[in-house]
């Protein structure tokens, strides 16, 4: 079985906002956007174990992990980060 490299979380801020957080254990990265898309902040060269930590201890309890597939009541609005997070946010 392939090893998935990266994962993608929409983060729910208690204003409404959603951040998008790309973990990389692999490759040892965990990057935030902000809700325009806009790299807010980088993180690299983690060791695969500190990645599961962040997204076990944290992310897991703050964000949803974001799922690649589309359902069919899913509808594509336009903008890139609200169709990637569709209905997975908590």
């Amino acid at each position: 079985m392939r090893e998935e490299k990266e994962k993608i979380w929409a983060w729910l801020m208690p204003g409404g906002k959603v951040y998008r957080v790309v973990t990389n254990p692999v490759e040892g990265t965990i990057k935030v956007y902000d809700p325009t898309g806009k790299l807010a902040r980088q993180d690299e060269k983690l060791s695969r174990e500190a990645v599961n930590i962040v997204e076990k201890n944290f992310l897991e309890t703050v964000a949803t992990e974001v799922k690649g597939k589309k359902t069919e009541t899913e509808k594509e609005t336009g903008n890139e980060l609200t169709d990637e997070i569709g209905m997975y946010i908590r």
